[in-house]
């Protein structure tokens, strides 16, 4: 069934469908699938941070719209339910929907294992007590307000399973019974006035349920499966919200099931394919796919937006889970910008637009024109916290994101949107605005930097920075939209005018400081002193030497903003801008990324939520890539010796670029011009470029600074002189090198004829051998492990098919030499990953296997060091947690379809060397026949 089908099934669906992001170009796609599904959150026992009123440590799932959060053991299960447009229409405080309970009791005290698939957008649980074994699959459709978890029940005896619809603070709602579903309505608050209501429909499929006031009943026999699936639907998304919510689930059948988690991985996968990085550090790497994973689920076109916490709303939440204006709203959705996600801000102004009545309000009633905003704003006009705590600056901090956004993305239909309420903006700054004629400058007076600091605050840095970056944005915007040519001098008289960001000294050096007159310098884990260079974007590489050098040195005088409460959404990307030591920047990122995250990959500090998705992601991009001062730059403060690649990461003007860092030399830039105009860069090679513009050889360019025009659609491929077209594109296509740049130290083989071929059915003797395994059919002696084409195959029409039959006994394994790389053993170093494809058949797609035999999973690809030691005796795991070992994957993978494995080779490896490369069967007792294929096979 088609995804335009699929999201027809039921008319209410209509109201909840949501937008699917731009397709990306195959060489990225292809990237950044490969790695996305490299990453997953691993929990070995339920959480316990999931209603403090926070960010949570659960695994998570979301579709821009509904957020669930899952809690507890199979026993006793919660699956905590959000969304973005459930705010009160009293308290204007964000409000849990509700839960949804799955209660196995007969599992009680089984073993936990749940796994967050942010490949597929999908949390799998496996609880396992005695013999018996239940597994679990749940997703938030992505196109619909649909939740689905699937059940399977292996081994033991049958278990009873209830499904219990609770509101949001754990009570019971108001249920009643439409057809074969069992309703839950349920309110924002105290469900009067104009409280957001909202309905869970839900009901199983797959087995007999029976309902009793709000619990949904089953008996689940071993070999069973169910599916459990809910309908949310809010009276936001439309006044029909209860037939709506019946319309997503009252006529759904297993297929119909089946057919939305197809379109629902389509969409995530289409989601993964806007851009990539890839470098040596896979925690900072792992960090930058599950922010990108945290901002598809809170962020969708034609949705509300999600405040301080996302749509995982739990219980009551701080600040009310509002949208605060002093950078945590605006956080967040910086994150879309460089990463190519640009959808994913679309539901960021509405709230912001919604407000201007009230703020031009606010603004006549403290005597100036245009608009002031406080610190708390809520749907619709609202706000949770009207106060502007000594605070001009929250709409220009507003405008950031807009601004920005157009800068990116030169985007004149959107520019048309939020012009007119940006100019409101501009006049409260006219208006605002003193003029010191003896300095020649215009002065920013009264506007405290921190929260309620007292008069009087005069020049906040952040401020000046903010104000620059909105006037700025205006006159970029009018001139596009050729309007308001006569205020435009106004505006840039304001730019070129307004004063220089005030300074003092500290320990010996100058540093900026965060006021001329008030607030100096405190290292009290904010970054207030920092927000000038990002986001104001008042410093850049290309700024004067002095400023550059004071930038530089408030950074490192801001030790404690690394890990603070407040500084890292937007500190490291600002230590990044101004070229601070980018090993330094690394090391900090990693920590981030390890000790001050959660297994479900959320950053997480005391006070900030969602707004840490921008960590890891405009950190490390604007280590990759800079052109906030347009001039293009690669790789502008990345440490040398560290390769380091990216994909279609979106820079100023509209142009998408990918590179390679490859043994401190640049290997390549591809440039895609979206919207024509000048390109502009810094040459990072010392002597000629080659151009190629869409294929055809241009010739060679020079200059340290070089800009090329380009039409809408060009795509530049730019390179040292003399390199050839085949080998950027083939460059481009490859994953991470990760040697010196003398030799490669990455393997990679898609079995096809240009790839290095294996040897063919040729048994490992000194890494594991042969015992209890003969042939499996039609005279064959032995195990097979050779090259088949035209038959199944992952990407390309060459795979390699294992194959053979176990004979019983306590042993019973096969181990075949695929590759012998003695001769030139490949270190690991610390950051090498193993990634490969498997396919393991069942009598479904092989004569020659029994019926139920799971065989064919007893399969993994193992690597024999140069002491003798083995990948699988070595305890490494794969990305699930379990461990590598043949024996250990049996009954892991799903058969008849294709499984990515992947296993970080430095954590249990780390600084050996690979002699050869092995795959083994391993299935201790077993009988009967086995077979598979193995396709896409890296280390690097």
């Amino acid at each position: 069934m088609s995804v335009a089908v699929v999201m027809g099934l039921a008319g209410a669906m209509v109201t909840t469908t949501l937008a699917r992001p731009a397709q990306a170009d195959p060489v990225t796609a292809n990237q950044a699938w490969r790695i996305a599904q490299q990453y997953t959150g691993v929990w070995t026992s339920p959480p316990t941070q999931l209603t403090g009123g926070e960010t949570v440590d659960a695994p998570l799932l979301g579709n821009g719209d509904i957020g669930v959060a899952v809690g507890g053991s199979i026993a006793n299960q919660t699956m905590y339910v959000g969304k973005n447009d459930f705010f009160s229409s009293s308290s204007h405080a964000i409000k849990p929907l509700g839960r949804i309970v799955v209660k196995a009791a007969g599992l009680s005290g089984s073993s936990y294992h749940v796994v967050q698939d942010i490949a597929h957008g999908e949390v799998d649980g496996s609880y396992t007590l005695g013999s018996q074994t239940l597994t679990t699959a749940s997703w938030v459709d992505a196109n619909s307000g649909l939740a689905v978890t699937s059940f399977k029940l292996t081994g033991g005896s049958a278990q009873s399973i209830g499904v219990t619809l609770q509101n949001g603070s754990g009570g019971t709602p108001t249920v009643s019974t439409t057809g074969n579903d069992l309703d839950a309505d349920v309110a924002a608050d105290t469900g009067t006035g104009s409280d957001p209501r909202a309905r869970m429909a839900a009901r199983i499929i797959g087995q007999t349920q029976s309902v009793s006031g709000n619990t949904l009943s089953m008996t689940l026999p071993p070999g069973g499966t169910a599916t459990l699936v809910t309908g949310i639907v809010s009276s936001v998304d439309s006044s029909s919200w209860q037939s709506g919510a019946d319309a997503l689930v009252q006529n759904l059948t297993q297929t119909d099931v089946g057919n939305h988690n197809t379109a629902h991985r389509a969409w995530w996968q289409n989601y993964w394919s806007q851009s990539f990085v890839e470098i040596p550090d896979k925690a900072v790497e792992k960090s930058w796919y599950g922010s990108l994973y945290l901002l598809g689920c809170i962020s969708r076109s034609g949705k509300s937006a999600p405040g301080l916490w996302g749509n995982w709303i739990t219980g009551a939440m701080n600040w009310n889970g509002d949208y605060h204006t002093n950078y945590n709203y605006e956080a967040p959705f910086y994150a879309a910008l460089s990463t190519n996600h640009i959808a994913q801000m679309d539901a960021y102004d509405q709230p912001v637009l919604d407000w201007q009545s009230a703020g031009q309000a606010l603004a006549t009633a403290n005597g100036y024109t245009g608009v002031l905003y406080p610190v708390g704003l809520s749907p619709q006009g609202t706000s949770a916290d009207t106060a502007l705590h000594n605070q001009k600056s929250n709409a220009a901090n507003l405008a950031s994101d807009m601004v920005m956004r157009f800068e990116y993305t030169g985007d004149t239909a959107y520019a048309t949107k939020v012009y007119a309420w940006l100019k409101q903006v501009g006049l409260f700054w006219q208006s605002y605005l003193t003029w010191d004629s003896a300095n020649n400058r215009y002065v920013i007076s009264n506007d405290a930097p921190h929260e309620d600091q007292s008069y009087p605050q005069t020049n906040a840095g952040l401020s000046l920075g903010l104000v620059h970056l909105l006037f700025q944005g205006l006159i970029d915007m009018s001139t596009a939209l050729n309007q308001d040519a006569t205020t435009r001098a106004t505006w840039q008289n304001i730019v070129s005018h307004l004063s220089a960001l005030p300074t003092m000294t500290l320990n010996g050096q100058t540093i900026l400081r965060e006021t001329e007159v008030g607030s100096d310098f405190y290292n009290d884990g904010n970054d207030i002193d920092s927000q000038a260079i990002y986001p104001g974007g008042l410093v850049g590489l290309d700024s004067a030497s002095t400023l550059l050098a004071t930038a530089k040195n408030t950074i490192g005088a801001l030790t404690n903003a690394w890990h603070g409460g407040n500084a890292p959404a937007t500190f490291y990307a600002a230590a990044a801008r101004v070229g601070y030591n980018p090993s330094t920047i690394l090391t900090n990122l990693h920590d981030e990324a390890t000790t001050e995250s959660y297994p479900n990959m959320a950053v997480h500090h005391n006070g900030g939520g969602v707004e840490n998705i921008n960590v890891t992601t405009s950190g490390l991009d604007e280590m990759l890539l800079q052109s906030f001062q347009n001039d293009v730059k690669f790789f502008p403060d990345w440490p040398a010796n560290t390769n380091a690649k990216f994909g279609d990461l979106l820079a100023y003007g509209n142009f998408l670029v990918s590179s390679s860092l490859y043994g401190n030399s640049v290997q390549y830039a591809r440039v895609v011009s979206q919207s024509g105009g000048s390109f502009t860069f810094t040459n990072p090679w010392p002597g000629n470029v080659e151009v190629y513009r869409n294929g055809t050889d241009t010739g060679t360019v020079s200059g340290s600074k070089i800009t090329l025009t380009t039409a809408v659609g060009d795509t530049l491929y730019l390179a040292p002189a003399g390199t050839p077209l085949a080998t950027v594109q083939s460059e481009l296509a490859q994953p991470l090198q990760t040697g010196t740049g003398t030799t490669s130290s990455s393997f990679s083989s898609g079995f096809e004829s240009t790839d290095p071929a294996p040897l063919a059915d040729t048994v490992d003797t000194s890494g594991g051998g042969v015992a209890s395994v003969t042939g499996l059919c039609c005279g064959l002696t032995g195990p097979e492990s050779s090259v088949r084409t035209g038959e199944t195959a992952h990407t390309g029409s060459g795979a390699l098919m294992y194959s053979g039959s176990g004979q019983g006994g306590s042993a019973v394994h096969a181990y075949m030499e695929l590759y012998d790389l003695s001769a030139s053993p490949l270190a690991i170093g610390s950051g090498k990953t193993l990634s490969y494809w498997i396919y393991p058949q069942s009598s479904a797609t092989s004569s020659w296997l029994a019926a139920g035999s799971s065989n064919s999973s007893c399969t993994a690809v193992d690597l024999v060091f140069s002491d003798g030691s083995t990948l699988r005796d070595s305890g490494a795991v794969d990305q699930n947690g379990r461990s590598i070992h043949p024996a250990q994957q049996c009954g892991k993978l799903t058969l008849d379809a294709w499984n990515h494995v992947t296993v970080n080779l430095g954590t249990n490896n780390a600084n050996k060397q690979i002699s050869r490369i092995l795959v083994g069967y391993d299935n201790p007792n077993s009988t009967g026949g086995y077979r598979g294929y193995v396709d896409d096979l890296t280390i690097g």
